[in-house]
Order: C-alpha cells, then structure tokens, then sequence
C-alpha cells in the first residue's frame, strides 16, 4: 500500500519549486506564469489578462444590442450559404464544448454547419467514434 511520507513529499515540493529560473513569476490574475517567454507581468496582471480586459468590452456580447448583432450575422451567414450544402465550418474534438457548439450553431441557430475533425494523436476513442 502507498504510505504518505509528508517529508519526502515536502521534498519533491521544494526541490520543484526552487528548480525555477530566478526571474520566475506568476501572474496574480490567472496564474500564468514565466514559462511562457512572451509573457510579461506586474501587480496589475499579464500580457494576456491586460489583452482581455482592453478588449472584452468591444466584443459584441457585451454590447447593448448584442442579440441585434448576432442576428444580422446569422442571417448575413445564411444568406452567403443558401446555395451550398453547409453555410459555416464548426471544428468539433468530440468534447462537452464543441459538442454543445454544434448542437447551439444547427438547432439554436438554424445553421447547416461541416464539422471538422482532426485527429491529431490526442483523440480517445470515445472521441473518433
């Protein structure tokens, strides 16, 4: 039977912990962290948490007249389309998430979606089937 031995656990902690560059953060917003080079963090957050705070706001769901904008673009999508098979391309991994988006695009939405599948190594074999 596995025995907790919290010393040698403590161990691997520290010994993990200080096996970190110096210059090592992590941001106080999300909790990403230095390991990606491009990122950049201070008191008030990171590169990326920044990015979404300037742009969450222009985003049409947070607009007043969101449902308006979403409705034109549906039907702007429908009309390109009305001479094709599909109108839009959704990409679906076999996930709760992309499961849902095809489920939201053809029966919320009225579209005609092609779901795109790409096994890239990843996939279980819930997933392929």
């Amino acid at each position: 039977m596995f025995k907790n031995d919290n010393r040698i656990m403590g161990r691997k902690i520290w010994s993990f912990i200080m096996s970190f560059p110096e210059h090592y953060k992590q941001c106080p917003v999300c909790v990403m962290d230095t390991t990606d080079p491009e990122i950049h963090i201070d008191e008030n957050g990171c590169t990326y948490c920044k990015r979404y705070k300037e742009t969450i706001p222009s985003l049409p769901k947070f607009q007043k007249n969101h449902q308006e904008l979403l409705d034109n673009l549906i039907n702007k999508i429908k009309i390109a389309g009305q001479n094709s098979d599909y109108d839009c391309l959704i990409g679906v991994s076999g996930g709760v998430d992309s499961s849902y988006v095809a489920y939201y695009v053809k029966e919320v939405l009225g579209l005609r979606p092609l779901a795109l599948h790409l096994d890239n190594g990843w996939n279980d074999e819930l997933a392929v089937h």
